[in-house]
């Protein structure tokens, strides 16, 4: 098998036929399979899965897992990579939807092409399902090429445009975080370089509801086991890099979180990256404070603004 492609469902009757739709009309030369875990979903999702196996022309594809009781999403993500059988493994969440036919094709000849490089991934297109907000693209990386050093800056891709080497997976990935993409990226780094496509490749639907938009500092901190998990396969990893990367998650993404813990997880992300980027150059330093300044104060009026603060 060359590519399992592995989707983790919950709550996305609407969502889940244009999601498989997407898979079935990819142009791709090689084999594929479609392994779909549903977490539990109290909704239809489960039907129309299972309609789609039995009526449509590639439903044979599709390999079906339900989850009593539900595992939530890191441990259903790594439920489904355990499901899978291919040389390479696609990631494509319920509710998003491929948008280029050619995505499979491109990523699996780049990887083939490329032994250097252990995973891919590419832009996408963000949609705000229940928001007045306008879409936009989502990477900051759009055709570059990434390795370890890179792996820690916001935004390299979206997970439903993610392609990577199934060998790189391992046993002890933490099931404890809420970053699950991130921990992925970052164990991706161990084995080779990233290269990000340049084109949209993918939606990605952003509720307000979603567990990203209402994730507290408590649960933020979880993520700090990811640390020891990553230097024991990649010990060329920055220590003070992984530690500024996720004490400014901590300070960036948490939704809920009190000043206090804000100061924290600021200082901590002051820190490491002066000392990770430090330099006897003045100058250098300088600007390396300057600008790690400024990302606490942006950070901090953006709690402000969206009342943040416990």
């Amino acid at each position: 098998m060359d590519v399992s492609i592995c989707i983790t469902t919950y709550k996305h009757e609407k969502y889940i036929n244009q999601c498989l739709e997407s898979i079935f009309a990819q142009e791709f030369s090689g084999t594929y399979e479609i392994i779909v875990c549903n977490d539990n979903s109290p909704d239809h999702t489960e039907a129309i899965i299972l309609e789609i196996i039995n009526t449509h022309p590639k439903g044979s594809t599709v390999k079906y897992f339900k989850n009593i009781p539900n595992l939530g999403y890191v441990k259903n993500t790594l439920f489904s990579f355990s499901k899978a059988s291919g040389k390479y493994i696609a990631i494509l969440d319920g509710d998003d939807y491929w948008i280029d036919p050619s995505k499979l094709q491109q990523q699996f000849e780049f990887l083939e092409s490329h032994p250097d490089f252990a995973g891919t991934g590419a832009d996408s297109l963000v949609i705000y399902e229940d928001m007045d907000i306008e879409s936009h693209r989502f990477s900051n990386h759009t055709g570059a090429v990434l390795d370890k050093n890179d792996l820690t800056d916001p935004k390299i891709c979206q997970t439903s445009t993610f392609f990577f080497r199934k060998s790189i997976l391992k046993e002890d990935f933490p099931t404890e975080i809420i970053s699950a993409d991130r921990c992925l990226y970052l164990l991706t780094g161990c084995y080779g370089k990233i290269k990000i496509l340049p084109e949209p490749m993918s939606t990605y639907r952003q509720f307000s509801a979603s567990i990203s938009k209402n994730v507290t500092d408590e649960v933020m901190k979880k993520d700090f086991v990811i640390i020891p998990f990553i230097k024991k396969y990649g010990p060329d990893y920055s220590t003070l890099k992984l530690k500024a990367y996720f004490y400014y998650t901590l300070m960036s993404y948490s939704n809920k979180i009190t000043k206090l813990s804000f100061y924290k997880a600021a200082a901590g992300y002051f820190l490491n990256n002066v000392l990770s980027k430090f330099s006897f150059h003045p100058l250098k330093l300088y600007h390396t404070v300057k600008w790690s300044k400024h990302t606490i104060d942006k950070k901090y009026q953006i709690k402000v603004e969206n009342n943040s603060f416990l």
